[in-house]
């Protein structure tokens, strides 16, 4: 059952979250090369430049899991997680009715 994966991040402190982009963007670039990646996107919060989300897709969650515990995520993380207000949030979806 393929997955859905919104992970919510704000910089807070009156910074735009599209500093947060080139980390992202290399982030979804490893995220590719991954097994079960089918494909991610960002939104950047129109109201509140603070916040955004990406949601990535994933054929299954135990791809997702892997992916989420790989040391390059984590490592590139990382950098984010230093432009963060908070920590982000993260919430796995199913796709579908089952």
């Amino acid at each position: 059952m393929a997955i859905e994966v919104l992970i919510k991040r704000a910089t807070g402190s009156g910074n735009n979250a599209k500093i947060l982009l080139p980390h992202i963007m290399e982030l979804r670039a490893q995220a590719v090369l991954q097994p079960g990646y089918i494909s991610g996107e960002t939104l950047f919060n129109i109201e509140c430049v603070e916040e955004c989300v990406v949601i990535s897709r994933w054929t299954k969650l135990e791809h997702w899991q892997n992916w989420l515990n790989n040391p390059v995520r984590k490592e590139l993380n990382e950098k984010i997680e230093k432009l963060l207000a908070d920590e982000a949030v993260y919430n796995v979806y199913s796709v579908g009715l089952w």
